[in-house]
């Protein structure tokens, strides 16, 4: 796709939205998406996923939750004890000086780095759809696979709590790539099964 004009600023823009997330609504990626295009720029979700990133690695606390109120959030802390050596400055102007104070936020970690979330495309049966978008919110990439099947790329932590979600959809949803992240449940599932061998029927 070609690049629109205005794309050096697309991350400024991201860090815009992300600094008055802070405390209040997550936004989505449509709201992201439909936000940048107001602004002349267009962008595609892989891209906005990368710039995601490089805000994380310049100290940006990102934090993403799923479900149907789900999205790009910033957490800040008001205890500035809680993190050490990481901060990020946000520009504050006063109706009366327009004035530009510059104050330093300080930020919480998260209990599971977001860096750790993964990419992954899973193939589901349409009749679960509404309880993938209840997960995993509304606005992921979804495309028709076949007269009974749905593909989606959703964002998400391959921890056990996914792993367990996982389970619980039974045989409706397979992971489809990355494949390490399928081996690894896979090998879950394992290791779960181990613990009842030798039971008698």
């Amino acid at each position: 796709m070609a690049k629109s004009c205005n794309q050096k600023s697309k991350i400024l823009y991201l860090e815009k939205m992300l600094n008055e997330s802070a405390g209040g609504k997550p936004i989505t990626m449509q709201e992201i998406l439909s936000t940048l295009e107001e602004h002349g720029i267009r962008a595609e979700r892989k891209s906005i996923y990368d710039d995601m990133e490089t805000l994380r690695e310049f100290g940006m606390e990102i934090q993403y939750k799923r479900g149907r109120e789900g999205g790009y959030y910033l957490e800040r802390s008001a205890d500035p004890e809680i993190q050490q050596g990481k901060s990020v400055q946000e520009e504050k102007k006063t109706e009366a000086t327009e004035t530009v104070k510059t104050e330093v936020v300080k930020t919480v970690a998260p209990e599971i780095p977001v860096k750790g979330e993964k990419e992954l495309k899973l193939l589901c049966r349409n009749s679960v759809k509404e309880k993938i978008f209840d997960t995993f919110g509304k606005d992921i990439s979804c495309k028709a696979k076949g007269s009974d099947n749905f593909l989606v790329v959703v964002q998400t932590e391959p921890d056990e709590k996914f792993y367990g979600w996982l389970t619980s959809m039974g045989r409706t949803v397979h992971i489809m790539k990355p494949k390490k992240v399928a081996i690894a449940y896979r090998d879950y599932l394992k290791s779960i099964a181990r613990d009842y061998k030798g039971i008698e029927k």
